[in-house]
């Protein structure tokens, strides 16, 4: 019942904080509606009481817009970056790409692609049915093998969700020694979550794309602030008290292999 629960606030959250995120990442909307509180306060109060919401609403709109400026934005991202330990180039047992909107994921498939070319991993996994099949054409277009190198998972929503998928994926393989990818601001969450189930994790922070504006970078480091404190709170970043292995059992009732797992035949097939 408790897990029931966690898992309906888990999809509320993620519904609820991608649409203020998308509103709070338009500077227009943002300030058309502050402007129209202003107007609402002079039409509708007097005296010491409007003075006092007038202040208020123009401190609102100023703090607004210092958070969306690329100051600030680079502040908070390079905040939850400190804290994730360097790439030092070592090798691991398979790479696996998290999923983010086409707009921010910048070349996380090619980078992954890149690390299979190279020797460093023997294996691609990637949440997402469109995003396998990005990978598999990326592949085709090294002239590079997909047989036994790539698969995906298709029923993951929240980091935890991606987190547990790929151990009922890779635990059953006996891999627990992975390349993690996904972006700057994502990176901290995501790294602790996979870490705390019992992966070695060697993080690789793909760049957000040059074309993300300041505001939106702002929200989705607040939007990853708001995530590890949570996170932090429900316990998910303490080391699993059970093993990868067993771990990747249960998980696999939660994410059935026929159901969750796109084997590499059913991307071709959505490749086609």
């Amino acid at each position: 019942m408790l897990e029931t629960l966690r898992s309906f606030f888990g999809l509320f959250w993620i519904r609820f904080s991608w649409k203020m995120y998308s509103w709070l990442t338009s500077p227009y909307k943002v300030t058309l509606g502050l402007l129209i509180l202003i107007g609402f306060v002079l039409l509708c109060s007097s005296g010491r009481l409007r003075q006092q919401l007038l202040q208020a609403a123009v401190v609102l709109l100023a703090a607004y817009w210092f958070l969306i400026s690329p100051l600030f934005s680079a502040l908070a991202i390079q905040g939850l970056v400190n804290f994730v330990p360097q790439d030092t180039g070592q090798p691991a047992d398979a790479v696996v790409v998290l999923a983010r909107k086409k707009e921010i994921e910048g070349q996380r498939y090619s980078s992954a692609v890149s690390l299979l070319e190279s020797g460093r991993v023997s294996k691609i996994l990637t949440l997402g049915r469109h995003q396998s099949v990005r990978t598999f054409q990326l592949l085709q277009q090294r002239n590079l093998p997909a047989e036994g190198k790539l698969s995906g998972i298709a029923c993951a929503w929240t980091t935890k969700q991606e987190a547990h998928s790929v151990a009922s994926v890779l635990g059953p393989q006996g891999i627990k020694n992975i390349i993690l990818i996904t972006d700057s601001p994502h990176m901290l969450r995501s790294w602790l979550t996979f870490k705390g189930i019992g992966f070695s994790v060697t993080p690789y922070i793909e760049p957000l794309p040059s074309s993300v504006r300041s505001s939106d970078r702002t929200f989705l480091a607040m939007r990853e602030y708001l995530g590890l404190l949570s996170y932090a709170v429900l316990g998910r970043f303490k080391p699993s008290t059970t093993s990868l292995a067993q771990l990747a059992q249960e998980a696999a009732e939660e994410f059935p292999p026929e159901r969750c797992t796109i084997t590499l035949e059913a991307i071709r097939d959505m490749a086609s």
